[in-house]
């Protein structure tokens, strides 16, 4: 017989609460998580006026919205500067260029805090068995460890967290860099509006442009520009809202009649991700193709920018 679902209830975070739950991860595991913004490490004006994201004025920013990323990597295993540190393989999360389209940017905070959640218990207990002659706070650290790693992992299993995929989870973290931004059109977020200040950021990349002076007017793409230029992403995915497919290039009008030199990498990595994302309730597993086929193609778009550009 089919397995009956549950329906599982979730609720969209709003800005200011994404803002204290990333906090909350840099906080809670300081050894795979760092938090800053665009306007800290690339200095970028903010986006928005005085009554625009009100939580975000605070040091020398009183105006606009700030563009909060979030980086998980293991500092521990790569410590910063090493050359494990150096060549980790790097992958980009972005939760909303459309501020009107909400559920990106609830997925990739709770990605986050799964994905950290699970190393750091996969961690537990740290170091080897102590040996019998160790003195009593050794041990004492050791049974304490036992203790939160049974505990977590209790936890995680209750909420269909394996052990493998706890395994997994925690592989993911180790082995790579993950790039989040939860809100790159923080202030079209904060506003549940599709622009920035009136201006698309999923058309404001130079890419496929017939003015190239028509980009790099929004804060959202500036942030992201910026984090491209100083990684080197293998992997990137970017939330939308409106329809369900995973899409991949070509998403532009000059492409049309063209299939991207990854054309077949890019089929197989989307077909396995839906094919493991399976259906859920009344939905069927997602559809994939290009943008161009199962989507529509625009100018000036994220995706292809971010691929070829």
């Amino acid at each position: 017989g089919h397995r009956k679902e549950k329906d599982e209830q979730y609720s969209i975070l709003p800005s200011q609460e994404i803002l204290d739950r990333i906090d909350f991860l840099a906080k809670s595991f300081p050894h795979l998580a760092t938090l800053t913004n665009a306007q800290d490490m690339y200095g970028l004006p903010t986006a928005g006026d005085a009554k625009d994201c009100d939580f975000d004025h605070f040091d020398d920013v009183t105006t606009g919205c700030r563009n909060w990323i979030l980086t998980i990597e293991d500092t521990r295993a790569h410590p910063p500067g090493s050359e494990s540190s150096n060549t980790l393989p790097e992958v980009f999360l972005s939760g909303a260029l459309h501020g009107n389209e909400r559920v990106g940017p609830t997925t990739v905070v709770e990605v986050a805090h799964l994905l950290l959640e699970s190393a750091a218990c996969e961690a537990l207990p740290r170091g080897l068995p102590p040996s019998p002659d160790a003195d009593v706070e050794v041990k004492s650290n050791w049974e304490s460890d036992l203790a939160a790693a049974e505990s977590c992992r209790n936890k995680l299993a209750q909420r269909g967290i394996t052990e493998l995929h706890r395994r997994w989870l925690a592989r993911l973290v180790t082995t790579r860099r993950i790039v989040i931004v939860p809100t790159a059109n923080a202030l079209g977020y904060f506003q549940n509006r599709r622009e920035e200040a009136g201006v698309d950021p999923n058309r404001d990349f130079p890419y496929d442009l017939t003015d190239p002076k028509l980009c790099m007017q929004t804060i959202a793409g500036r942030t992201i520009n910026e984090l491209f230029r100083e990684h080197l992403f293998q992997l990137s995915i970017t939330f939308h809202g409106g329809m369900e497919a995973i899409a991949y290039e070509w998403g532009a009008p000059s492409y049309l009649d063209w299939m991207s030199p990854d054309d077949e990498a890019q089929a197989q990595i989307a077909n396995a991700y839906s094919r493991y994302a399976g259906g859920f309730g009344r939905h069927r597993p997602y559809q994939t193709g290009t943008m161009n086929d199962v989507v529509y193609f625009v100018r000036g778009g994220m995706e292809d920018w971010a691929y070829a550009g």
